[in-house]
């Protein structure tokens, strides 16, 4: 960081494999003695989708396919349920959903920061029951 020169650093994959669990070797990159000053910056979710892009690419797809599925593994489908999922599914979408709200917050410190930000919404199209002014 003095002279101000990105360096380019490789790191070896040992014991990697086709049909290694993506999260659990992130989780072991990050621990690892000798590269944890390396992936402190890095979030476990740009991790995951780099070790999905070498995964893809060791089953034999191209670059552009190995990235593009593994964005597609790293989005939420808005419509579906995730009451009906399982628990590792649900842990994975909310890790997902974390990523994307940290990356999108406007801290205190930012220069986008505005306080006390007052928005007027227009009248509703349609009535809903549970919003009346009728009180019980």
């Amino acid at each position: 960081m003095a002279t101000k020169k990105l360096r380019c650093r490789q790191m070896p994959l040992r014991n990697f494999k086709e049909t290694s669990n993506i999260s659990q070797y992130a989780e072991e990159l990050k621990k690892n003695q000798r590269h944890r000053t390396l992936l402190s910056d890095i979030s476990q979710l740009q991790l995951e989708k780099m070790l999905l892009v070498v995964q893809g690419h060791m089953k034999g797809l191209s670059l552009e396919e190995s990235v593009e599925q593994a964005e597609s593994d790293l989005t939420i489908d808005p419509d579906k349920d995730l009451n009906k999922l399982e628990t590792e599914q649900v842990d994975k979408a909310k890790r997902i959903m974390d990523e994307t709200f940290n990356q999108h917050r406007i801290k205190a410190d930012d220069p986008e920061f505005e306080y006390n930000v007052e928005v007027e919404f227009q009248q509703p199209i349609e009535s809903s029951g549970w919003d009346s002014d009728d009180e019980f």
